[in-house]
C-alpha cells in the first residue's frame, strides 16, 4: 500500500499545470500533433480540433510539462491530457472526453484538474449547461450520467447507425455532482481527493472516454455509445414560433423525405444588383424579431440574432413573380396540397458573425402560412463560414405535429431559392464572417406565401 498522503502519480504530477488556448499557434500546433499521434489519433487535428476552432468559441484546456532545459521552443511543452469545449446553442456546451496518454488514463486527479479548468471556464455564465449525446438503451452512460447531474431529454439526433438522447446538467450541478466545486486543482494533482469523489470521477472520466473511444479513433464500423455534439445541432433550444391568422389542417407525411424544394441560377447577374441595393441600405437594417403566439413580434437573442430589412425595394415585385413561377412544382415535389395564394411577406436577412435562428416553426394552428422560402445570395469570393438550414420533416403524434428525427442540413447557395413546409421546424446554424464586416454577411431573402 502507498503512504498516506503520497500518490503514484506525485512525481509527474508536481511538474504539470493546466493551460488553456483560444487559439493555436504554431509551437501548441506542433505539440497537439505530437500528442494525438501518440494516443493514436492524429486524425482528430485536422478532421475535428481545427475546424471547431475556426468556428469561435471554442476552448482547449491541456495538462502540460515543460522539459527541464531550455523551457522554451520547439518541443519545449509537452501535452499529457486535454479536453476541448466548444459552443453548442446560447449558453450550452459540449465536452470532449479528457483525452490522456496510455499511461496517465488512471490518473484520476490530472484527469479532474484538466475537467475541472473546463468547467470553472464555462461557470462564468451562471446559467451555463454542458451537454452530451449517449446512444438510448445505454446502461453504464445513462446511470453515469445520471449519477452526474445529468437529465435525459427529448432531444433526440439520429445517425444511420443509432438514436442519440441529449443529456443536459447546469455546470454548477455537474460541479458539485463530481466534487470539483469545493476542490482546487492543485489538491486534485496531488490526488488530496476523499474516496468517495475519486471513484465518481474516476467512473464518469472512463466511462466518457470508453464509450466514445470508437468515434473518435474513426471506427467507422463500430457504434460508439458516446457522440460528439455538433454546433447548431439539437442542443439548440426551441424558438418561439411566428404565427398568423386562419387555421391549416394538411399533414405532411413522415416517409416522404423530401424536405425542400430547391432552384439554382434565378437571379442570375441581376443579383448583384439586389446585392448593391442591400449594402446602399445597411443603415436601414433593424435587429430581427420573432413572434410568439398572438404576441407581437418583438427582438430576442436567445432566439433569432441577425438584422432585417422588410422593404425589398425595386425587387419586391420581382420576388413574387419569381415565386408564383416556382409554386406549382414545388408543391407537387414537396407532396403539399394547392392552396389558393394569398398574400407574401418578404424580408431581406443580413446574418453577421455569431447569427443564427434557434429551432422554430413559421406557423401555427391559428397560421395561413403555407410554404416557407429562403433566396441566398452572397459576395464573391464567399466570406462567411455557417449558416446552414437544417430542416426536419414533420409528422403527426397524438393528433401533435411534431418534427420527425430526420433533418436535412442545407449549405447556402449563391442563387439559389428554397421552399418548404412552413409547419417544418428548422433552423439556421450559427453564422461565422472572421472580418466583421456586413458586406461580407450571410444575406438572404425569406419569408413564407399566405393561403388566401
Amino acid at each position: 500500500m502507498s503512504e498516506i498522503g503520497q500518490s503514484f502519480f506525485d512525481a509527474t504530477n508536481r511538474v504539470s499545470r493546466i493551460d488553456v488556448f483560444d487559439e493555436v499557434s504554431a509551437q501548441v500546433l506542433a505539440a497537439l500533433r505530437q500528442f494525438f499521434r501518440r494516443i493514436n489519433a492524429p486524425h482528430l487535428i485536422d478532421e475535428v480540433l481545427l475546424p471547431t476552432m475556426a468556428e469561435g468559441d471554442c476552448q482547449i484546456v491541456a495538462a502540460v510539462r515543460d522539459r527541464p532545459w531550455p523551457p522554451w521552443g520547439l518541443g519545449a511543452r509537452e501535452i499529457v491530457a486535454l479536453c476541448v469545449t466548444h459552443s453548442i446553442a446560447d449558453r450550452s456546451y459540449a465536452i470532449s472526453p479528457v483525452y490522456a496518454l496510455w499511461q496517465e488514463l488512471s490518473n484520476v486527479g490530472l484527469l479532474s484538474a484538466v475537467y475541472k479548468e473546463a468547467l470553472d471556464q464555462l461557470a462564468v455564465h451562471s446559467d451555463a449547461e454542458v451537454c452530451y449525446l449517449a446512444a438510448e438503451h445505454s446502461k453504464l452512460a445513462d446511470a453515469v450520467l445520471r449519477h452526474a447531474g445529468f437529465t435525459c431529454t427529448e432531444d433526440v439526433f439520429v445517425t444511420a447507425a443509432l438514436r442519440y438522447r441529449t443529456y443536459r446538467a447546469p455546470v454548477a450541478k455537474l460541479q458539485a455532482a463530481l466534487g470539483l466545486d469545493k476542490i482546487s486543482a492543485p489538491d486534485l494533482l496531488m490526488h488530496a481527493i476523499p474516496e468517495v469523489a475519486l471513484r465518481d470521477q474516476a467512473i464518469f472520466h472512463q466511462t466518457i472516454h470508453a464509450g466514445s473511444i470508437a468515434e473518435w479513433i474513426g471506427a467507422e464500423s463500430l457504434p460508439s455509445e458516446i457522440i460528439r455534439l455538433v454546433r447548431g445541432g439539437h442542443a439548440g433550444k426551441p424558438g418561439g414560433v411566428p404565427s398568423g391568422t386562419g387555421r391549416w389542417e394538411w399533414v405532411v407525411d413522415p416517409a416522404e423525405l423530401v424536405f425542400a424544394v430547391s432552384a439554382s441560377n434565378v437571379f442570375g447577374a441581376e443579383r448583384n444588383k439586389l446585392l448593391d441595393y442591400v449594402l446602399q441600405s445597411e443603415k436601414r437594417f433593424v435587429s430581427a424579431s420573432v413572434t410568439a403566439g398572438e404576441a407581437p413580434p418583438a427582438v430576442n437573442e436567445k432566439v433569432r440574432r441577425a438584422r432585417t430589412l422588410d422593404d425589398l425595394g425595386p425587387f419586391a415585385g420581382t420576388f413574387q413573380d419569381l415565386l408564383l413561377q416556382h409554386l406549382e412544382p414545388a408543391l407537387k415535389r414537396l407532396g403539399h396540397p394547392p392552396f389558393p395564394v394569398g398574400r407574401i411577406e418578404a424580408q431581406i436577412t443580413a446574418s453577421g458573425n455569431g447569427d443564427y435562428f434557434r429551432l422554430h416553426s413559421d406557423t401555427d394552428a391559428t397560421s395561413t402560412r403555407e410554404i416557407s422560402f429562403v433566396y441566398h445570395f452572397h459576395r464573391e469570393p464567399r466570406r462567411f463560414s455557417g449558416g446552414e438550414l437544417r430542416l426536419y420533416k414533420s409528422k403527426l403524434v397524438k393528433d401533435k405535429l411534431l418534427p420527425s428525427d430526420h433533418a436535412q442540413t442545407l449549405s447556402p447557395r449563391q442563387d439559389t431559392l428554397l421552399l418548404f413546409a412552413s409547419a417544418n421546424d428548422h433552423e439556421v446554424l450559427p453564422v461565422r464572417v472572421p472580418t466583421g464586416a456586413f458586406a461580407d454577411s450571410r444575406f438572404t431573402v425569406n419569408g413564407w406565401i399566405h393561403r388566401k
